[in-house]
């Protein structure tokens, strides 16, 4: 029992020291070694080892180790927020697919869209090699006149898509999904120093429980609000998400079928005067 006593210790002073080590994802290991051990005096440091803020990464790695060695009891949050945390996570893995998806569809890859010189060649081939003045020479001609007018559709079409679907949705990554993640975090952070709290508690002598206590109350607290703050921007997310409808019409009708119905009157035309020339 010793020895696996031990070995928790040992499990919660690897989560401390990770905790430290990702001070600055952008410094080295050496860096940081010498940000824990080498240079304590520096008011970064000062700050990183205050008492308080060690202890509650102690408390929460304990604990952490406590769940995931032990089965230690912890605090649920509840089915219903469960079910929207991971409803959440699908969320933001499809807006991420439909992003991508999207900027496929306005940058295509250049090697598939052979038809975008199709104007130009047919020009060309009938000034400089058919000739004008013969019937798929003038046909060649009327085919480049047409493309030259679809072709200036295309970069509004990608301009109101942008501009409208595109950042709708862009804006939903950075502010809603972000901030869903974020509370979530905290959330997480609120609950392990609950159930630390819970513990220390249950472990305390009768004299020291009043005073654990008094940190449970706060702990207790801090959770709850917590978990209003977590579902307010659930709430928040949810509206965002619904909103989308509206530029989902704007992109089928306002954009897509204005585009795509120009283009076809003026391939409907040419078909027509193509068949005049014939």
């Amino acid at each position: 029992m010793e020895n696996f006593t031990r070995f928790l210790h040992f499990i919660n002073s690897l989560f401390v020291f990770n905790n430290y080590l990702c001070v600055s994802s952008s410094s080295s290991l050496v860096q940081r070694l010498h940000l824990l051990f080498i240079n304590p005096s520096s008011v970064g440091i000062r700050a990183h080892l205050k008492m308080d803020a060690l202890k509650k990464l102690a408390n929460r790695a304990r604990q952490k180790s406590a769940e995931i060695i032990l089965s230690a009891e912890k605090t649920e949050i509840g089915a219903e927020l469960e079910r929207l945390l991971t409803k959440t996570d699908k969320t933001e893995e499809d807006m991420k697919k439909l992003v991508h998806a999207i900027e496929v569809y306005l940058q295509p890859n250049p090697a598939v869209r052979a038809l975008d010189g199709l104007g130009e060649a047919m020009k060309e081939a009938a000034t400089r090699v058919v000739g004008t003045e013969s019937t798929f020479g003038s046909m060649l001609l009327k085919g480049s006149q047409t493309e030259s007018k679809v072709a200036p559709g295309e970069p509004q079409l990608i301009q109101s898509i942008t501009t409208q679907t595109m950042a709708s949705l862009r804006h939903i990554q950075e502010n809603e999904l972000r901030t869903v993640q974020k509370e979530r975090s905290v959330l997480n952070k609120k609950r392990l120093d609950l159930d630390a709290t819970k513990s220390r508690w249950k472990r305390a002598a009768d004299d020291k429980k009043p005073a654990v206590e008094a940190e449970l109350r706060i702990a207790q607290t801090e959770f709850d609000t917590q978990l209003v703050t977590i579902i307010t921007a659930l709430e928040a997310l949810q509206t965002a998400v619904d909103h989308q409808g509206e530029y989902l019409v704007k992109f089928f009708e306002a954009v897509q079928k204005e585009y795509h119905n120009a283009c076809l009157k003026l391939l409907k035309e040419l078909k027509r005067d193509l068949e005049a020339s014939d």
